[in-house]
């Protein structure tokens, strides 16, 4: 029903839709008391201008509603597409960090593990060039002194008699005693032939071994040396293995100091009974597990006691 304004009609008036006929598309009717009567036909004009303007009305109502939606799902799409473009940024900004500490954690490691190595090996050749020079010192000290041109000649009667019988000379024999032996060829060749082997140690053992055989001139200090809470684990060629042989078979049988002696022999015989593992059971083309030298040396855990029952 709807309610016209009384200016128009002094009456409540209704249109009843459904019943259109060619001579009477809209009927319009007013209630009063005695019942309906129907408008005359010079109300159709604005009768159907009302029910225009409604139809309008309705039109631009929804085209609003359709303009609101739109536009929400307009902001709904842009936040959505900023949500996932500062997500995505926030990520690779995160992984290009994360490569960067990378880089820089392996950059700055390596080159302080190439610092360090080469502080152990100056330090190495000091204490080679100090020992060398303390024999030096020590032998120019025990050579005789030249017998003095001054002193008068023994009279030729004293001179006369059997000629004295040679003296062996003590320093002579001790230094012909002292000449270190050379390493087992067989035990060099074979260390020579290894590809990689690696060797695991104490932190000390392996700055000892650096400080033994650093100044080799095949021995090769590794870039890279694993530590595990001052247990390394470090990757040596052939080659090296060969250099760190014979360094520590020099300083096991010349060193002075009998606790260098002690670790250079017990250093030497780790890796020469790794090697003879490979003269012992020999394998081609790769095959065979790597050569593993690990010094850390252990006691057997304790069997269990055998209890008897008595008969």
């Amino acid at each position: 029903m709807f309610w016209l304004q009384r200016e128009h009609f002094p009456w409540p008036v209704r249109i009843l839709a459904g019943q259109l006929s060619p001579l009477h598309p809209i009927q319009v009717t007013h209630a009063y008391e005695g019942g309906t009567v129907p408008f005359g036909s010079g109300d159709r004009a604005q009768l159907q201008q009302i029910l225009d303007q409604l139809s309008r009305l309705a039109t631009e109502v929804a085209a609003i509603k359709q303009q609101a939606a739109d536009q929400q799902h307009t902001l709904d799409q842009l936040r959505h597409d900023t949500t996932a473009a500062l997500n995505s940024g926030l990520a690779d900004i995160r992984s290009v960090a994360r490569d960067a500490m990378t880089r820089t954690t392996d950059l700055v490691g390596g080159r302080l593990t190439h610092v360090s190595n080469e502080i152990v090996a100056i330090r190495s050749a000091v204490t080679q060039t100090d020992g060398q020079l303390r024999a030096t010192a020590s032998h120019a000290a025990a050579a005789p002194e030249p017998a003095s041109a001054a002193d008068p000649e023994p009279p030729s009667h004293l001179l006369a008699g059997p000629d004295p019988e040679p003296v062996s000379d003590p320093e002579a024999g001790s230094e012909t005693e002292a000449e270190p032996s050379s390493p087992d060829p067989a035990v060099l060749r074979a260390a020579a032939g290894i590809a990689h082997a690696v060797v695991e140690a104490h932190r000390d053992t392996w700055a000892f071994l650096i400080q033994t055989a650093g100044n080799e001139q095949h021995f090769h200090i590794p870039g890279k040396v694993d530590d595990h809470e001052g247990f390394v684990s470090v990757r040596f060629s052939g080659p090296s293995l060969v250099a760190a042989i014979t360094s520590l078979n020099h300083v096991a049988q010349t060193a002075a100091n009998p606790v260098t002696q002690a670790i250079a022999s017990h250093i030497q015989q780790k890796i020469t009974a790794a090697v003879h593992e490979i003269i012992t059971h020999p394998s081609t083309d790769g095959e065979g597990k790597p050569v593993r030298i690990v010094i850390d040396d252990r006691a057997a855990p304790a069997e269990p006691a055998h209890t008897t029952t008595a008969a």
